[in-house]
This record gives C-alpha cells, sequence and structure tokens, in this order.
C-alpha cells in the first residue's frame, strides 16, 4: 500500500515552498500535455467503433457532444505526485533536467488536505493507466456510459446535420451529473506513462464555483491556479536531483531555517546524462 507520494520540482519551485508550505494546483487544461483529459474521452468514443453500425455511428456523435457539453467553460487544476520519489523521467521532466528537487509527504496527510477543503472540491486520485488497470478503466465507462449514453442517442442527422433535444441548460441535477463524470477524465492516461505512478490532488468544474482560484500570467497566457497549504509534518523527505550542485549542508540550513529541521535528507541515485 503506498504510504508515501513524491513531488519533483525546480529549485525556485522548491524554495519557494519552503518559505510558503504551499504548493500550486495549476491548470492541467492548460498544461503542455497536449493528451491531457483527453485519452479518456477518445478511449470511450472508440467503443462505439468496435460496434459498427450506422445507429452507433449516431451515438458516437451523440456521445462526443455530450463530452463536449461536460467540458465547456470547466477546468480541471491539479498537482501532481508520483509513488517514486527518486524516478528517472520524472527528474527530466519536472525537476529542471535533474538539477532540482523532490519532496516526499505523508499520503495521509495529502487526504486530509483534501478533506479540508471542501469549498474547492479537491480530490486525492490515483492515475488509472489504460487499457492495463483494466477493472479502473472499465469503471469509468460505465460511469461515463450511465451519465451520457441515454443521452447520446437522442442524437440525429437530417441533410447532414446534426440535432439533439436535451433538456441541460435549465436542468440542474443533469449539469452536476455532466460535471461529475466529466472529472473523471482527468483520472486516466496512456499506458505508456506507467512508471510514472501518479496520484493527483486536483479539482474540476466551473472557476466560478471553485473556492480560492487566483491568476497568473505564463508569458503566453493567463492561467487560473489553486494555492494549497501543506502542514509542515505532511513533509517527510526531501530528495537532491541527480544533477542537482546542492551542498548537503545548506540544505540542511535552508530546511531548519523554514521549520523543516526533521526532515530526511537524501540523494539521487539515478544514473545521470545531463541533455
Amino acid at each position: 500500500m503506498t504510504e508515501e507520494l513524491t513531488y519533483y520540482c525546480s529549485e525556485n519551485v522548491f524554495l519557494s515552498f519552503l518559505e510558503s508550505k504551499q504548493l500550486w494546483l495549476t491548470s492541467l487544461s492548460q498544461s503542455n500535455d497536449s493528451a491531457e483529459g483527453r485519452w479518456m474521452r477518445d478511449y470511450w468514443l472508440e467503443s462505439f467503433a468496435r460496434k459498427p453500425s450506422p445507429a452507433k455511428r449516431l451515438e458516437r456523435q451523440g456521445a462526443a457532444v455530450c463530452m463536449d457539453i461536460a467540458s465547456h467553460d470547466r477546468l480541471a487544476l491539479g498537482v501532481c505526485f508520483s509513488e517514486e520519489r527518486d524516478l528517472l523521467s520524472q527528474w527530466r521532466g519536472y525537476a529542471a533536467d535533474g538539477t532540482g528537487f523532490s519532496i516526499t509527504f505523508s499520503k495521509k496527510a495529502l487526504e486530509a488536505v483534501a478533506k479540508d477543503h471542501l469549498a474547492s472540491k479537491l480530490q486525492l486520485t490515483k492515475i488509472a493507466y489504460g487499457p492495463q488497470d483494466t477493472d479502473e478503466i472499465g469503471a469509468i465507462v460505465d460511469l461515463l456510459n450511465n451519465a451520457f449514453g441515454e443521452d447520446a442517442r437522442l442524437y440525429n442527422e437530417s441533410n447532414g446535420t446534426g440535432s439533439m433535444a436535451l433538456d441541460y441548460g435549465t436542468n440542474g441535477e443533469k449539469q452536476a451529473n455532466y460535471e461529475k463524470a466529466a472529472r473523471f477524465l482527468f483520472t486516466a492516461k496512456n499506458g505508456a506513462f506507467r512508471e510514472e505512478k501518479e496520484w493527483r490532488l486536483f479539482t474540476y468544474g466551473n472557476l466560478f464555483s471553485i473556492d480560492g482560484v487566483k491568476l497568473r500570467g505564463t508569458g503566453k497566457a493567463i492561467s487560473p491556479y489553486i494555492p494549497i497549504t501543506i502542514p509542515a509534518e505532511a513533509v517527510l523527505q526531501v530528495t537532491l536531483g541527480p544533477t542537482n550542485q546542492t551542498p548537503q549542508h545548506v540544505l540542511k540550513f535552508a530546511l531548519k531555517h523554514n521549520g523543516l529541521s526533521e526532515v530526511n535528507i537524501g540523494a539521487s541515485n539515478a544514473s545521470y546524462q545531463a541533455r
């Protein structure tokens, strides 16, 4: 059973965390990963094509429309962790090419953080990797079918134009069910990323319905984020990246100076060559 979860970051983000004890839930929907939230959507829609027929083709079109409605004006905001505290791909991708740090937290403490932010609708979730995690992926497919399947069959075409009589705009219960189902799109990823063993602390919804949202400039866009305070006692270990040259006595000073003197210090054992 997983008891620890690790966050990989650059030295600047690490220093910011030491001073503020905050992690930022940033927009997964605006991340550099264009497939974020889309793998599960595409996998579900492909299930209609496995039973080719005119009716299934129309149903697939209707399912896509329902999914678009559920995702419209909604974002996922999250921060990602790994079950592995010293994983080469994580150092490369998320810790400034190995020059950063990883921070290992108590999973139980992160679960408590999620419970303390009910207004932000936070959820700590283990990512399923498809199609290898058969049970988990199957459960999400069932959930999407239950939420959208009946409405998807309302889709029809006439003279090449598609339409569906959907009571959505004034139906609050349907809107809530759509949003609840759509958030599960961000709990599954392509099996090629399985080694990450990812968990994420995230929320999903319309920004007006989520508490604590702030805005920042990214150089390319305005992007929302939520700062989440993590208790100091949740931090179990800090690990220096494979090409991080910070002397350990400097790191010890930084930790003690910021109220984390009891935290363990480690160094990466990854065989690494900077690119």
